[in-house]
């Protein structure tokens, strides 16, 4: 009788255990991030990577040119080198700047 309990009220802790973990939260900021799944392309990875190397190089000048920085495995997907170029032009300021515009 102990072990069906035990069984039971392991399995019923999984299952809730399961069902009930947390979600990321969501965000009405205005801006969409490089992990939104419905939004996640080559042009838009391309364009956060290269919006964010344009303001780390703008900050610290050590770090080289923006075209150092960017990732030698994508470079040359026409995608990625349309939004790496979009997004190093928009950020070269040293601000971020989303690409979309929320009315």
């Amino acid at each position: 009788m102990k072990i069906k309990l035990v069984i039971v009220s392991t399995l019923t802790l999984i299952m809730f255990g399961c069902s009930s973990s947390s979600q990321p939260p969501k965000t009405d900021d205005g801006y969409i991030g490089v992990g939104n799944v419905e939004y996640d392309s080559l042009y838009h990875y391309g364009y956060n990577i290269g919006c964010r190397s344009a303001g780390m190089v703008k900050r610290d000048t050590s770090l080289g040119s923006v075209e150092s920085m960017k990732d030698d495995v994508l470079d040359g997907l026409s995608e990625f080198d349309r939004g790496w170029d979009a997004g190093t032009t928009a950020c070269q300021d040293g601000i971020s700047h989303s690409m979309y515009t929320v009315k």
